[in-house]
């Protein structure tokens, strides 16, 4: 079904949210996907958020990894912004994801589509949805490596081979990589599907001995043994049979295909829940400020996505405590926290709402994308009116022009900003220092922009010596 920007763009809400500093407001995105912004400034706290309703029939919500595969040989070993998933993958929107190391490896659980492609590295809490269900839990994970009756434990899955262990690196890992010494085992599967519980087979091809990385080859797989662990794998021998099983659990799987890590838990039926101390997050993670992203869940089906933006003037980021209370006021019945810090980042269609902390996007392992089909973007030509010079501490509106010269509805505006002023999504910038401002407005499908200079206020001038003098006499 074909829609336009302008048959979408017909509602925004601005809102008290209980201070007189703080507004809200909420621009439809595509049927079931609507953005919020939250602007406190007595905290001062700006919030991104993105409600996701599961019943749309064109809409889908998944979890993607970075550059589509765990690893990559390249600059972020894989990892990528989400401003980058969104382009790749077309995607309506999307945020951050799970935690990381500085490889492309999710460090919690994710599924995607039924396929099981990080287990958990630690008990920390998992967000799963399915096709008309969403629910969160604590997920446990083991796997075995059956060979001519022997069975063999599994130390991880689609990750780099730790010391001494034997891990499973899939087709969607594209590189097994693991210290020295080591022995690469290549299977090529019967069947690749990797649902999070089941087995399946494969025939063993050729070993591999002491490679640092090795390619995985499309419906392939690589069973790879480390230090003490490779003599489990050297007298495989060529058209072996071998059977891999998964056993996961934590969700009903015939109900849940799609899942993200991450943790805390924040939100637990309704009430808040934090519980860091117990998945192992410290007092400095827990009860300082800094940038957050969360999912959550509420009653009536809907699925929220945030952004809070922090370590900023404009925004001084959240608590988890506090980020439990902001879901909760969403309406969320469950949310967990997901990877935070100069990780949190939300965009729409191309165009990121959020203020990255880093002052640019961190790439980043997986993130959480909805997709579905585009609005059909306008032919018009698109400008913004704004001032050629914006003062410190000095608010001012700016707005979109159509080809005519006709202002386009705010309703219609998504706006974003980097540099040294923000503005939000009624168009008020406010300046916050001296310098430059980008601002960017995705207008019914076309992204405009503009660079500001941002200057100090004028200072009175000094009267003259002699001017001075004079006041002085007529006061004597």
């Amino acid at each position: 079904m074909k829609y336009t920007f302008r048959s979408l763009w017909i509602v925004a809400v601005a809102a008290s949210i209980g201070a007189a500093q703080g507004q809200a407001w909420e621009k439809p995105i595509a049927p079931g996907v609507t953005y919020r912004m939250e602007v406190d400034l007595a905290i001062p706290r700006i919030i991104h958020a993105l409600r996701f309703s599961m019943g749309s029939p064109t809409v889908k919500m998944v979890p993607e990894l970075g550059s589509g595969v765990v690893y990559q040989e390249n600059s972020t070993k894989g990892r990528e912004t989400v401003t980058d998933m969104v382009t790749r993958t077309g995607a309506l929107a999307g945020v951050n994801a799970d935690f990381f190391p500085f490889t492309g490896d999710p460090l919690g659980v994710m599924v995607r589509d039924g396929r099981l492609v990080s287990v958990p590295s630690t008990q920390r809490a998992v967000f799963g949805w399915g096709q008309n269900t969403a629910t969160q839990a604590l997920v446990g994970f083991k796997g075995t490596v059956e060979v001519n009756g022997t069975k063999l434990e599994l130390d991880g899955l689609n990750e780099e081979c730790p010391v001494n262990k034997m891990v499973l690196n899939t087709d969607v890992t594209s590189l097994a990589m693991s210290k020295t010494p080591c022995v690469h085992a290549v299977l090529t599967m019967d069947d690749a599907s990797w649902a999070p519980n089941g087995t399946y087979t494969g025939t063993f091809q050729s070993i591999f001995k002491d490679a640092a990385k090795l390619p995985i080859q499309p419906g392939n797989a690589i069973l790879t043994a480390s230090g003490t662990k490779t003599p489990l794998l050297e007298n495989l021998v060529p058209g072996q049979k071998v059977s891999i099983s998964f056993s996961t659990t934590g969700f009903d799987w015939s109900k849940i295909d799609q899942t993200v890590g991450g943790g805390p838990f924040l939100v637990k039926d309704g009430q808040l829940s934090v519980d860091a101390d117990k998945e192992g997050f410290n007092d400095a993670f827990t009860n300082k400020r800094h940038p957050r992203t969360a999912i959550g869940k509420t009653v009536d089906g809907d699925i929220w996505l945030v952004v809070v933006d922090g370590r900023q003037k404009i925004s001084d980021g959240a608590t988890l405590p506090e980020m439990g209370k902001v879901m909760l006021k969403l309406g969320c019945t469950d949310a967990i926290n997901l990877d935070g810090g100069g990780s949190s980042a939300l965009n729409i269609l191309g165009l990121t709402l959020s203020r990255p902390s880093d002052g640019r996007e961190r790439p980043v392992a997986n993130g959480v994308l909805i997709m579905g089909p585009k609005p059909v973007p306008s032919t018009d030509i698109f400008a913004i009116k704004a001032p050629s010079k914006l003062v410190v501490g000095t608010p001012t509106t700016v707005q979109v022009l159509d080809s005519q010269g006709v202002i386009v509805p705010n309703a219609e505006v998504l706006w974003s900003s980097l540099g040294d002023a923000w503005i939000d999504q009624g168009g008020l910038i406010r300046p916050f220092r001296r310098g430059k401002m980008d601002v960017s407005a995705l207008v019914r499908g076309q992204l405009v922009k503009a660079t500001i200079d941002v200057v100090d206020p004028e200072k009175p001038a000094t009267p003259p010596k002699a001017a001075r003098k004079t006041k002085k006499a007529k006061r004597a």
